[in-house]
């Protein structure tokens, strides 16, 4: 006896079929339950979650007191850093400018040197020697090549 249809029940392999417009055939011998709850609007039974948010809120309220602290200190030492890079990294790039205006100063490239003593000093305008360098090449662009003398009155 091999596989006869889709199950091995007789009554399932025995059916005919349906004529159209016809009743319809047999169901399953299971039956289905219907859904019966009904609902009915009441309070809730639940005590006690209002006393639960409070203690919740001040519990948060005490933890971000606690923490402000250490946040005022933790951004009070990042702007620390961030100051000390930004001075040393102005020192590093006065320093670079000063001495390409040297080199520019000693090849006789007078003009490209002023414009590098201009933006040194821009960052540390109080330099002793870059105020020399900057007075000593105003004065030869001056003498010799008539440019910038507006430049050398004020300063002088």
């Amino acid at each position: 006896m091999g596989y006869m249809g889709f199950g091995l029940q007789k009554w399932i392999y025995t059916m005919r079929p349906r004529q159209p417009f016809s009743m319809q055939r047999k169901g399953s011998f299971t039956d289905v339950p219907t859904y019966s709850r009904k609902f009915k609007l009441q309070h809730s039974k639940t005590k006690g979650s209002y006393n639960f948010g409070i203690i919740l809120f001040f519990i948060m309220v005490l933890i971000v007191v606690l923490s402000v602290p250490h946040w005022i200190a933790d951004a009070r030492l990042r702007h620390e850093q961030e100051l000390a890079w930004a001075i040393k990294r102005d020192k590093e790039a006065f320093d670079f400018l000063l001495k390409s205006g040297k080199w520019r100063l000693s090849n006789g490239r007078i003009s490209a040197a002023s414009s590098e003593f201009k933006l040194a000093q821009a960052i540390l305008p109080e330099d002793k020697e870059l105020n020399v360098l900057i007075l000593e090449t105003l004065q030869i662009l001056c003498l010799e090549y008539n440019q910038n003398c507006n430049d050398l009155d004020q300063l002088e």
